[in-house]
């Protein structure tokens, strides 16, 4: 996850709760042929259960920077050819892509997580600290990959029963947002392109729930730069130009999340440019739509005139969406509220409502081309004092996330694939 570098926000979503509990009538809700792999796959993952969090943990001790992650991608990619997946390494970078073939090639539902680390040279407060000076996972990418994994595990023992196909995506750098279109550019969906797409990202709820939200869940961001010349108090110039780039701001800088659409534009520099009768004005936009970087580019275009003497020639290059954010599917995430619900009870699925200002994904690159969700998965214990509140120096996953997210996610993606092919199979009849 990404984020603005002024600093970080404590409330990127709010929520209350306490660890959940599931209980063994979690399947009640559930159709029977969903209930019924459901039970096979959460059997499998009770089994791994001490593996994989040794698996998380060695990715944890050795943490790798974006486009540098060929330790994990080798790991991930030995893991997924052992448990029967068709491997695809080198994707993007270290991208990794695994195909579990079910009883057809359609549809085909992905997973996605990200597996690169960040720089930080604060202690890391867990007793399987990383080994990296400088670097540590603190963002939860080590837990995503880790549920990746899990999940591959669980899917790959219902496979004869599997109603399609699944697709795992391992991400890199996604900590620079560059990771997913150099997948995409690099023929990510060129042969297989899934009908749905669904990842996590950890969020500082309690261990035991999941979020969700329709629409935008991280916003986009978008760059731009402004480029003036000619004679006098260029400086000036350059004052007036920010106040208006910051004019067009909805929200101040300070604001830790908004309901609704808004905007939070930022100038990063502003100084003279390569010759003395030039300048720079270097910035970023995040928004929560198409529609506000719009409205942000536009004023920005027909504003500037009026600001800038008539003597100065001045240019405007504005990059939408150069981050691309995260935006929900509406119906497939309706649809998929269901099935999370049958794993982790009424109060395990929490309805987010706002969207932080602070944080940016590069997800949304993924949902350009297939429609998908991304849920937030709580690592947090408020009785052990543990918050995963991403990018935070004392950031502390609990790891019975791994387990709990695997198993919502494999309600969700199997509940698509029953009910995509029973679709399918009533088109073809009608």
């Amino acid at each position: 996850m990404t984020r603005f570098c002024a600093g970080v926000s404590r409330t990127m979503v709010v929520a209350t709760g306490v660890f959940l509990m599931v209980g063994p009538d979690h399947l009640a809700g559930q159709s029977s042929e969903l209930a019924r792999l459901q039970t096979t796959v959460e059997a499998r993952l009770t089994e791994l259960r001490g593996e994989l969090i040794e698996v998380r943990r060695d990715f944890h001790r050795h943490p790798e920077l974006s486009g540098r992650e060929e330790r994990t991608a080798g790991i991930v990619a030995e893991r997924l050819q052992a448990a029967g997946y068709a491997v695809n390494t080198g994707i993007g970078g270290h991208g990794v892509v695994a195909i579990l073939r079910g009883g057809s090639d359609q549809p085909l539902v992905a997973f996605r997580a990200d597996m690169d680390a960040v720089t930080s040279n604060d202690p890391d407060p867990v007793p399987f600290a990383s080994t990296i000076s400088g670097v540590r996972h603190i963002c939860g990418h080590d837990i995503h990959t880790t549920v990746g994994l899990a999940l591959a595990e669980g899917m790959a023992a219902v496979r004869d029963d599997l109603a399609g196909s699944i697709m795992f995506i391992f991400q890199p750098a996604e900590e620079t947002a560059t990771g997913a279109r150099a997948m995409i550019e690099d023929g990510l969906f060129s042969e297989f392109q899934p009908d749905a797409v669904f990842a996590y990202h950890t969020a500082p709820l309690q261990v035991g729930q999941v979020g969700t939200k329709s629409g935008t869940l991280l916003a986009g961001r978008d760059r731009f730069r402004i480029r003036f010349s000619g004679e006098g108090d260029l400086s000036s110039a350059a004052d007036k130009a920010v106040e208006l780039v910051r004019a067009t701001s909805t929200v101040a800088p300070s604001t830790p999340s908004v309901e609704g659409d808004f905007a939070l534009v930022q100038v990063f520099r502003s100084q003279a440019g390569d010759d003395p009768d030039s300048w720079l004005i270097l910035g970023q936009a995040t928004t929560s739509s198409l529609d506000e970087s719009t409205r942000v580019e536009a004023r920005i275009r027909q504003s500037l005139p009026e600001v800038l003497p008539q003597v100065l020639s001045w240019t405007l290059d504005y990059e939408v969406r150069a981050i691309a954010g995260a935006t929900n599917d509406a119906e497939l995430e309706r649809a998929s509220r269901r099935a999370l619900t049958s794993v982790l009870g009424d109060s395990g699925v929490v309805v987010i409502e706002s969207v932080p200002t602070q944080f940016s994904e590069d997800f949304g690159s993924f949902q350009e081309a297939v429609p998908g969700v991304m849920y937030y998965l709580g690592v947090s214990n408020s009785e052990k004092g543990w918050v995963g509140l991403p990018h935070s120096p004392a950031y502390v996953a609990d790891e019975g996330a791994i387990e709990v997210g695997a198993r919502a996610m494999s309600a969700v993606m199997l509940n698509f694939l029953i009910t995509a092919a029973a679709n399918t199979e009533s088109s073809g009849r009608s």
